[in-house]
């Protein structure tokens, strides 16, 4: 792996790539508010990418160690950073098309979002060493898995309701089977870790 991507540097074709596409969808449509239905989607899709190999680093590194995983490894708390910016700018946007359009959303769905944000946001401001010091090694782990599958669970059944409502389509279709292809990873390298006690 190229060391010019490594740690914090990993932000940069991050933003590059969200930024460029929100602003080229804006010139095409004439304006913020018209590009709104146009950008909502996508973020939401970009920012999967980097959430699915936060989510599965640790996983490919027990199943099959080699230099992308353990790139992965190494990089794993700045790309799990880049997930949350990423997933932050497609929460501004869904507040602004609530906000600035007669879009509307229920209370159930506002809630269960929400909850998504906040556990985002605190798995983002503990993605430090002194918070796992602080916190103590268990509690931190458990807030961070929580989260994660939290979050795992609002882009499977937020993508299966796309499937639902206008079919299998390529382009609704790859988040949930990669998403079941993280859960099958994780669950692979936990039995993996399982056996290999055992024995």
């Amino acid at each position: 792996m190229t060391k010019w991507i490594e740690g914090k540097r990993i932000f940069i074709p991050v933003v590059l790539i969200l930024f460029g596409y929100i602003y080229s969808q804006i010139s095409a449509a004439g304006g913020y508010i018209d590009a709104l239905p146009d950008i909502m989607r996508p973020t939401a899709q970009m920012g999967f990418v980097p959430f699915f190999f936060a989510f599965t680093a640790s996983s490919l590194a027990r199943l099959a160690p080699g230099p992308g995983p353990k790139f992965l490894m190494r990089n794993r708390r700045y790309i799990g950073l880049s997930f949350a910016l990423v997933h932050s700018v497609h929460g501004g946007i869904v507040l602004s098309n609530l906000a600035l359009t007669e879009a509307s959303r229920g209370i159930p769905e506002l809630m269960v979002g929400g909850l998504a944000y906040l556990l985002l946001g605190l798995m983002a401001i503990t993605s430090n060493n002194t918070s796992v010091r602080k916190l103590g090694a268990k509690r931190w782990k458990l807030l961070h898995k929580v989260g994660s599958y939290y979050i795992w669970l609002i882009f499977m059944v937020t993508s299966l309701g796309s499937v639902a409502s206008v079919g299998p389509e390529p382009k609704h279709m790859w988040i949930p089977v990669l998403g079941l292809v993280a859960l099958g990873l994780r669950i692979a390298a936990y039995r993996k870790g399982k056996r290999k006690k055992a024995a």
